[in-house]
């Protein structure tokens, strides 16, 4: 079984239809994401509709838990992450399948158990940089523990479990301007890491003619974290 494995889109269209296209090329069987399809940016029904339509299986991120008020945020961040401006806008169909998204996922294949969530199956806002920050207790029992979260993307290991971070589709933050998705065979046991190159300039430029936030441009442009 080959599984692509993506995160925090953050309502960014522009960039996921791009890495959509090459994922289909890779002719997997299963598109799963790790949450956080919502906040940031300026098209979350189409990225929503995207996943949709697409079969992606998708769990709950903490925007999600945001925009159903399941999780608290400071409301001072909203002119960033935008979930007022987005509950406003999602349809009456995306929220429905907002509020249907599981916050975790366990997808077996011949012996081998790959565990999903968005960041820790009790705590979808801990970020998660290094194996040694994991507690025994979440990976026990799993070959992979899959989780985003902090749009850096890794592979790494922790007493035999290989815990699998895909990066963000909608917001990179590991020094670069390029999104990522991470590729699973659990067949062959192989894991990769695909970045792909995005138009940055023309959709930064749709975004500055929108009125978009300063701070969440200067981000994709690598002007901050």
């Amino acid at each position: 079984m080959k599984i692509a494995l993506i995160s925090d889109i953050h309502a960014n269209a522009f960039y996921f239809k791009t890495l959509l296209e090459n994922i289909k090329k890779e002719k997997v069987d299963k598109i799963v994401c790790l949450g956080d399809l919502i906040g940031y940016y300026n098209a979350p029904n189409e990225v929503i509709n995207i996943c949709r339509d697409n079969n992606i299986i998708c769990i709950q991120g903490n925007h999600e838990e945001y925009i159903l008020g399941t999780l608290k945020y400071r409301k001072e961040k909203e002119n960033i992450y935008n979930i007022e401006e987005h509950k406003k806008i999602l349809s009456i169909e995306n929220h429905i399948f907002i509020e249907q998204m599981p916050r975790e996922l366990v997808i077996e294949y011949e012996g081998i158990t790959m565990y999903c969530t968005h960041a820790l199956p009790d705590n979808s806002a801990k970020y998660l940089y290094s194996p040694n920050e994991m507690i025994d207790k979440y990976i026990k029992g799993y070959d992979y523990y899959c989780s985003g979260h902090t749009h850096i993307a890794y592979i790494q290991y922790k007493k035999g479990t290989c815990l699998i971070n895909p990066g963000s589709i909608g917001q990179p933050r590991d020094y670069s301007t390029i999104p990522s998705y991470a590729l699973i065979n659990m067949k062959s046991r192989d894991v990769t890491i695909k970045k792909i190159e995005v138009d940055v300039e023309a959709y930064v430029k749709d975004l500055r003619e929108e009125s978009m936030n300063k701070e969440l441009i200067d981000i994709l442009m690598r002007k901050n974290k």
